[in-house]
C-alpha cells in the first residue's frame, strides 16, 4: 500500500507542474507580443526577424518577412491596441509552443493576429506570425 502511494504522489504532481508551465508560457508570449508591436510601430522589422526562432527563418526569408510587415504597416498603420481572443499551448517532444490570437487595432483598420512562439526556459522566440484583415486586403 505504501509503495502504491509513493508512486502515485509524483504522478499527482504532474498536472500542477504543467499548470505552472502553461501560465509561464502565456506570460512570456504576452510579453513577446508587446515587444513585437513596439518594434512593429518603430519599423524594426529586421530586429523582429533576427530574434525569431529558426523555424520561422526556415519557413520564410528575411526579405519576404520584411515585405509582409512593411505591407501591414503601410496599409494599416501603427498598432494601437488589441484584445485577446484565445490561446493554445502545446508541449510535444520537449518543445513547448504557445499560440496567441488577438483582435488587433491599427491606426487605419483592424484585423486578427495569430502569434506562435517556442518557449525555452524563460525566453520565447517567434515561430510564426499571421494576420487576417479585411481592411488591409481592401486597401
Amino acid at each position: 500500500m505504501k509503495r502504491r502511494m509513493l508512486l502515485a504522489l509524483p504522478l499527482a504532481a504532474l498536472p500542477l507542474a504543467s499548470c505552472k508551465d502553461m501560465t509561464r508560457g502565456i506570460r512570456l508570449a504576452d510579453a513577446a507580443v508587446d515587444d513585437f508591436h513596439k518594434r512593429f510601430n518603430e519599423r524594426k522589422f529586421k530586429e523582429i526577424y533576427a530574434d525569431a526562432h529558426a523555424d520561422l527563418k526556415a519557413a520564410t526569408t528575411e526579405a519576404d518577412f520584411m515585405k509582409l510587415l512593411e505591407a501591414v504597416h503601410r496599409k494599416l498603420g501603427k498598432h494601437t491596441g488589441a484584445s485577446s481572443s484565445g490561446w493554445r499551448i502545446n508541449s510535444h517532444n520537449l518543445k513547448t509552443t504557445v499560440a496567441l490570437t488577438q483582435d488587433a487595432f491599427f491606426e487605419q483598420g483592424k484585423g486578427t493576429e495569430v502569434f506562435t512562439f517556442v518557449i525555452s526556459g524563460e525566453s520565447c522566440a517567434l515561430q510564426g506570425y499571421d494576420i487576417e484583415s479585411k481592411d488591409m486586403m481592401l486597401k
